[in-house]
């Protein structure tokens, strides 16, 4: 008889213990730090998996101050828009990596956008794409989506100019899934001429542009306001350098080479609290010119009047310095 009277017990134990178990989980869920926390502390992959779960973790993951915690990731590959299609990009995918992958796509279908769409950057998950209407040249919309979720847009951004008597003023509208329609962000804001917002950085929670003189403007998409990035002094007025603007590891660098025939430079790194830029490193490519001559001309090309043929792709940051290097295009090869 004692046996029966103990299984009610024991079942009121266990539903106890699941009712402790479900409010505990509850508590984990509603709570985003704590939430936070333990998706900081998940490999990159596993927490990409995670954006399959309910929207309020897809958002939290999203987020811009959430990425960062992840830049150490060393980078794979590299995505090349093929220069031939315009309307429909299509890309191939340089690895980077020891061990080798196929390009996850060769184009972007997301959207259905007729004007096409352009990656600027892809960074630990994210791509910050960018289209621009052939038939709008005042306007100029950004789409932040995830790679692993197939390729879902997240937010998208609109940079428009619709003062035909200021010319120098843009709105910015937003649109979410999460909020629903088309809505304005803030006041209009004034940017310089020389500014192209069709080349967007991703960094630091902000989409960064550079600018030919004075300050850069920046867009912060938590705060949903611009600010501007102090820009190092010009040298030559007259002189258009070769330049790169990126972001690597959650760094932002910029170079700039005076000279035709200048193959001494350094690469600037931003401060994370915009405060200003120092030399991280100085590059001399003579040694790359030897062993390649091919990248010679001999005479200034008549286009850009430079002596030397190469651009820089990308300035790629690993774990240490020493590992980090910089990824440039040669005539037929990288």
């Amino acid at each position: 008889m004692s046996q029966p009277k103990m299984l009610p017990t024991k079942k009121t134990k266990a539903s106890s213990s699941n009712s402790c178990q479900i409010s505990s989980a509850d508590t984990i869920a509603s709570n985003d730090d704590i939430l936070a926390l333990i998706l900081h502390r998940l490999p990159l992959k596993s927490s990409s998996n995670s954006r399959q779960s309910p929207k309020d973790w897809l958002s939290l993951i999203a987020h811009p101050r959430f990425r960062p915690k992840h830049d150490s990731t060393a980078v794979s590959g590299l995505f090349l828009r093929r220069v031939c299609d315009r309307t429909n990009p299509k890309y191939d995918m340089v690895n980077l990596g020891h061990r080798p992958s196929r390009a996850p796509f060769r184009s972007l279908t997301f959207v259905n956008d007729p004007s096409g769409i352009k990656i600027l950057q892809s960074c630990n998950g994210l791509l910050l794409c960018c289209s621009c209407p052939a038939n709008r040249l005042d306007a100029t919309t950004y789409y932040k989506a995830h790679l692993q979720s197939y390729y879902k847009a997240l937010h998208v951004f609109c940079f428009t100019n619709s003062y035909s008597d200021l010319p120098d003023h843009y709105w910015v509208k937003i649109y979410s899934p999460e909020t629903g329609p088309w809505r304005p962000s803030g006041r209009p804001f004034v940017a310089p001429s020389n500014v192209q917002f069709k080349n967007g950085v991703l960094w630091n929670g902000a989409i960064c542009w550079l600018s030919d003189c004075g300050d850069s403007p920046c867009f912060d998409l938590e705060e949903e306001r611009m600010r501007d990035i102090p820009m190092p002094s010009v040298v030559d007025e007259d002189i258009m350098p070769r330049r790169y603007f990126g972001e690597s590891g959650g760094h932002l660098h910029h170079v700039k080479i005076y000279g035709s025939e200048n193959l001494l430079f350094d690469v600037l790194k931003m401060e994370r609290d915009y405060s200003g830029w120092f030399v991280k490193y100085r590059v001399d490519l003579n040694p790359v010119a030897a062993a390649f001559p091919e990248m010679v001309w001999g005479y200034a090309d008549p286009i850009d009047l430079q002596f030397y043929a190469f651009s820089i792709l990308c300035v790629v940051r690993e774990e240490s310095d020493e590992g980090s290097f910089m990824v440039q295009h040669l005539p037929a090869k990288i």
